[in-house]
């Protein structure tokens, strides 16, 4: 079904050609147009509509559908009737008057798209008949876009027409610009079906770089009023967003560009689901499925891990590195499924400029008792809730429901709290207090012991070769 799109569109280029300068302008006001129609069609009702121009009835696309009131049919059903039988069938023959019959269904088409409502499919329906006795260039343009795209079938437009727009080798703009589409078409509902038919796409294609940065790009319209904000164009479409960029990945490891930019994107516009819980009603993650948003927070794992070793070098820790390779090693056997930072006040301002570039960057902070540029790192493997601090500080560990264990994902934390923990031990009894000194980093000291421990709790086992390089 997604076959490698052409780089062109030959016959769609070959109907347009013979338009000369024509392109849609942006659709005037539709609903203010129907609405004065509807007017018109109320006064005209008895005296059989003979008091109607033929602009009048030309215009009667418009008032087919308008907030808060019944379809035109159930309303003027004679003049609607008349419409299909009789005006357009006799307008679309002449190719002069064909495009000012043929686009205000066109323009209603794609403003009014509603794939499953059954007024909806009839007037589909009556508008591909039409076409088949349509004349002149307009006509042959929207009967190539028929055949190219199945545009005047809802329940198939949204597959094709989403594939050209996803994989065409130009820009955006170019494909509609070829298309002879208005600037502003990316905001019309038959768009958004066009967009959920692209989120379906095989995994290969929507894992390509150039097709993810589309992806974003379409999914995403300037905020008003807002300079430089982006918010997303299809919010009913937020799912299959987040499921159509996730899903090449449940099973495969993206590159750390792909990773970090898929990241940063989701957490700007969906927020960073590890705060979100089911409290949190109506949130963007919502319906999303676990698999997807579990993928998320695995990469933020990682992306939390590479924070607090890039903090550790900005803050001069002197033991940074090692800390880096042991717990990576844990991250890239798929060990650690939770992560989270507290930081202190230089750490936290450090964070701000260095982290909060990713766009993904969250964090709680060290309030009071800590050093302004210690930080520590909760990370979870099974069971055991580990708390690594910074600068000297000792390794401790607790079972994950143990109930004087600070919370994962606050936003502030006292550094006396979480030292007056009672760590598990490290140490089998053979030392004073059970929580683990980093010493003798380059021999491997607290490493093997650290891997030795986890080992036995989590039945995670991990060589030297892995842990110290």
């Amino acid at each position: 079904m997604f076959a490698p799109l052409p780089q062109g569109f030959p016959k769609l280029q070959q109907a347009v050609a013979s338009l000369g300068s024509f392109a849609l302008a942006q659709p005037p006001q539709m609903m203010q147009i129907g609405q004065r129609m509807r007017r018109f069609y109320a006064l005209a009702r008895e005296r059989g509509y003979q008091g109607l121009s033929r602009g009048h009835i030309r215009r009667l696309p418009y008032a087919m559908w308008l907030d808060g009131e019944p379809h035109l049919a159930q309303v003027e059903p004679d003049l609607v009737k008349a419409y299909w039988d009789t005006h357009l069938p006799a307008a679309i023959q002449q190719p002069r008057l064909a495009k000012r019959w043929l686009v205000p269904l066109f323009y209603v088409y794609c403003h009014e798209f509603r794939r499953h409502d059954v007024d909806f499919q009839h007037f589909a329906l009556r508008v591909r008949a039409a076409l088949q006795q349509a004349q002149g260039p307009v006509a042959y343009w929207l009967n190539e876009l028929q055949a190219r795209f199945r545009w005047f079938m809802p329940g198939e437009v949204g597959l094709h027409l989403g594939r050209a727009l996803l994989q065409s080798a130009t820009s955006m703009r170019d494909v509609l610009a070829r298309m002879k589409l208005w600037a502003g078409f990316l905001d019309e509902p038959i768009a958004q079906e066009a967009f959920a038919g692209a989120m379906r796409a095989p995994d290969d294609v929507l894992s390509s770089p150039p097709v993810i940065d589309r992806v974003k790009m379409w999914s995403c319209a300037e905020a008003t009023g807002i300079r430089g904000s982006s918010v997303l164009r299809y919010p009913d479409a937020r799912v299959a967003l987040a499921e159509g960029l996730v899903r090449p990945w449940l099973r495969a490891r993206p590159s750390d560009a792909v990773r970090t930019g898929l990241a940063s994107f989701l957490i700007r516009h969906y927020g960073d689901p590890r705060l979100l819980s089911d409290v949190h009603a109506g949130h963007y993650w919502q319906g999303v499925s676990s698999p997807t948003v579990n993928t998320v927070q695995r990469w933020l794992v990682g992306d939390t891990l590479r924070g607090f070793v890039r903090l550790l070098q900005l803050t001069a820790d002197e033991i940074w590195r090692y800390r880096e390779r042991f717990w990576m090693a844990y991250h890239d056997q798929g060990a650690v499924e939770e992560a989270w930072l507290a930081l202190g006040s230089n750490a936290a301002l450090r964070a701000q400029y260095e982290l909060g570039k990713t766009g993904w960057a969250q964090y709680g902070r060290l309030v009071s008792g800590a050093a302004a540029d210690q930080s520590v790192l909760f990370l979870r493997i099974g069971q055991i809730v580990f708390m690594e601090w910074s600068h000297n500080g000792s390794l401790r560990a607790c079972a994950h429901d143990d109930p004087h264990l600070p919370a994962m994902y606050q936003p502030e934390y006292r550094a006396d709290e979480l030292r007056e923990v009672i760590s598990m031990d490290f140490h089998n009894g053979m030392n004073e207090r059970p929580q683990l000194t980093h010493a003798g980093s380059d021999r491997g000291t607290w490493q093997r012991k650290a891997r030795d421990f986890i080992a036995d709790h989590t039945g995670v086992t991990l060589s030297d070769q892995a842990i110290l390089g």
